[in-house]
């Protein structure tokens, strides 16, 4: 694909189902069965609902759409229908409550609904509290709408028109709609070379509202031709490896190490076969690729993966750039720690340690919130990441810690918790740790691993953890020393992506 002829996401779409037309797109499970879909379908039932938007609502000046619920095809019809049409899509976080769906529908200004079948239960609060929604539909009527609507031609879409309102799940504060172009979304998708080709398949296992999945998952299979799976749910992810037996995977950590401790458990019960074997059976059998993202990969989980034979890259971005800002070649063996090498058209530089981005991905601001926008970006057009690291003399980028984070003890020495919290990866006893300063004292506070403490006593809980405490404090510095350690009982309170919310309601008690 000719990517100087693709400046808007339905430039893409278009491209993608002239260069691959009946090849298959999308494969997905419903009830049971694979669905498929091909490009030329995909666009097709594009310019169908684009159509339809256009012509109920030409007197709008930009329609919003909110689309809410799992990877489906009538999730992704909902949002490029939408957008190629020239208007504006508003993804939600599929684990949102009723009240928050309600607020941020009332924030975009949303004028349609579009959801899963499993929402039919919240549409009369929707209706009650959202005054501004005109229509809300479900992907379930979607299929009948479709097959009465003619498809109709794209409108001319400026590359500058505003794609979509991305709202991010902070672990402080409140969710900001983050205002994403078509040029952005392009800029993104188009920014690397030679990553993907028609003959992979891609199983995608990331919530599809986040920017990560869809621009690395979704945009990337129409720009490569590469035909995309959907799992259908966390809990299926090893019968869908066998089914779909992709070449690459985009995961976070979380997954990657779940997955490693299946491989090493049943490697362990079965000694006479090699590991490299094993891990390629669990992973359907033709996996080449892995991209990791989104949290800390510990360059030892990297390495195991990199020696079952796996290429195993790590990235950097943020839902602000598109998301991308560094990705790691996945054939290259080195595992430094490094969040990957900067992709092309983005600068990266560090003020005071922040490190600062400007790239034509990076968003035109946060919807109607002009003092955060003010707060984000500088007025010359770099992008505040919020991240401490710098940048070596190979292009890589070192993320240490989040700025807001950052611990300053009395005697004015700097502590990134990020920095302490990621050395506990790795050890079977740490469920979730978090770390803080208390009375100006680092304190780590613990929640153990549920299967690594079962028949444990409490002293042995307890002597353990404090052991593993011990063995991180060898590795840092004497100002960064965890000189304070509290256990809890209960789960931290996390975001809906499984982030750890910094403020947390109760404290667990003090066992050091």
């Amino acid at each position: 694909m000719n990517k100087n002829e693709i400046k808007t996401v339905a430039d893409l779409v278009k491209k993608s189902a002239e260069e691959f037309g009946g090849k298959t797109f999308l494969k997905e499970v419903v009830k049971g069965e694979v669905s498929e879909k091909t490009f030329e379908e995909f666009y097709t039932d594009v310019k169908k609902l684009s159509g339809y938007i256009n012509t109920k609502y030409s007197d709008a000046k930009q329609t919003h759409t909110a689309v809410i619920g799992p990877s489906s095809y009538g999730w992704l019809v909902s949002w490029f229908g939408t957008v190629c049409g020239g208007n504006t899509a508003v993804p939600l976080d599929a684990q949102l409550s009723c009240e928050d769906i309600c607020e941020l529908l009332v924030r975009s200004d949303t004028d349609i609904f579009c959801y899963d079948p499993r929402y039919e239960k919240m549409i009369p609060a929707v209706k009650a509290n959202c005054p501004n929604v005109k229509e809300c539909i479900s992907f379930a009527e979607l299929t009948e709408l479709l097959e009465n609507t003619a498809p109709a031609e794209f409108p001319d879409v400026p590359a500058d028109n505003l794609a979509a309102i991305v709202y991010t799940s902070g672990t402080t504060g409140k969710s900001k709609g983050v205002m994403l172009l078509n040029s952005n979304y392009i800029d993104n998708a188009m920014c690397q070379e030679n990553e993907a080709s028609p003959d992979d398949t891609v199983l995608s296992v990331l919530p599809i509202h986040h920017i990560y999945c869809f621009t690395c998952d979704i945009m990337l299979s129409l720009r490569y031709g590469s035909t995309l799976c959907f799992n259908d749910s966390m809990m299926h992810i090893p019968q869908n490896l066998k089914r779909f037996a992709p070449t690459i995977m985009l995961i976070v950590p979380m997954i990657a190490e779940t997955m490693y401790k299946q491989i090493k458990a049943a490697a362990a019960a079965k000694p006479e076969i090699p590991i490299a074997m094993i891990a390629q059976n669990v992973f359907g059998g033709r996996l080449k690729t892995i991209y990791s993202g989104g949290a800390y990969l510990r360059p030892e989980l990297q390495k195991a993966y990199i020696d079952m034979g796996f290429n195993m890259a790590q990235g950097y971005g943020m839902t602000e750039c598109s998301p991308r800002i560094s990705t790691a070649d996945p054939c290259d063996k080195e595992c430094a720690g490094d969040v990957g090498i900067i992709v092309n058209g983005c600068t990266v530089k560090t003020v005071d340690g922040e490190i600062l981005v400007k790239s034509p991905s990076v968003m035109a601001g946060y919807y109607k919130d002009e003092a955060e926008t003010a707060e984000t970006l500088t007025s010359d057009g770099w992008l505040r990441t919020g991240d401490l690291g710098y940048v070596d003399d190979k292009n890589r980028i070192f993320i240490t810690g989040r700025k807001k984070n950052l611990i300053i003890l009395s005697n004015g020495e700097n502590v990134s918790p990020e920095e302490l919290e990621n050395k506990f990866s790795g050890h079977d006893i740490i469920g979730d740790v978090l770390v803080y300063s208390e009375d100006s004292v680092i304190t780590a506070e613990i929640f153990p691993a549920a299967e690594a403490v079962k028949g444990l006593s409490e002293n042995d809980i307890e002597k353990t953890i404090l052991e593993v405490v011990d063995s991180v404090n060898k590795t840092v510095a004497s100002a960064k020393t965890i000189r304070r350690v509290r256990l809890r009982t209960s789960e931290f309170e996390k975001t809906t992506s499984k982030k750890i919310k910094r403020s947390q309601s109760e404290q667990g008690r003090r066992i050091r």
